[in-house]
């Protein structure tokens, strides 16, 4: 990456953190800067690094935000074009006492209504839902392709 495009990024990275940190108004955020940089970009971890400064900055975990707050604040954020792969990480140490029942399913939903509103981002895909215990009937992980995708892809 170019000098000038690292210190562009960085000023990027520390608006998207400072406002956050700061709980601003979701509008007050640079979100045209960064769908130019991820559109410009040669780097493809321009997303990861702002959750690192927002949702996953030590403080927040610390003390995070308002469940409404980091819900609008990521809904808006998976929204810009990345042009990558789409992952759900979760950790046991922000859902209440390791169980799933929490976390997992409002970003489902968010998730299944990203990809309804960017259909092309899946088109001759495939899927992986990977378990990490066996289920009655089925194996440890489940493949899934859409309309047109070879099943190899």
């Amino acid at each position: 990456m170019a000098p000038e495009e690292d210190a562009g990024t960085e000023l990027l990275l520390r608006s998207f953190e400072r406002r956050f940190l700061a709980a601003r108004a979701l509008r007050s955020f640079p979100w045209q800067s960064l769908e130019a940089k991820l559109r410009d970009s040669s780097d493809p971890e321009l997303l990861r690094d702002i959750l690192q400064k927002t949702v996953k900055h030590p403080v927040c975990v610390k003390h995070p935000p308002s469940v409404k707050y980091a819900r609008c604040f990521l809904s808006e954020l998976i929204k810009k074009p990345s042009g990558g792969s789409v992952t759900l990480s979760e950790s046991t140490a922000i859902i209440s006492h390791g169980t799933t029942g929490l976390v997992t399913w409002d970003a489902a939903l968010y998730l299944a209504e990203w990809a309804i509103e960017n259909p092309a981002a899946f088109t001759d895909r495939c899927a992986v839902l990977s378990r990490s215990h066996h289920v009655a009937g089925r194996g440890p992980a489940e493949a899934g392709c859409l309309p047109g995708a070879p099943a190899g892809s």
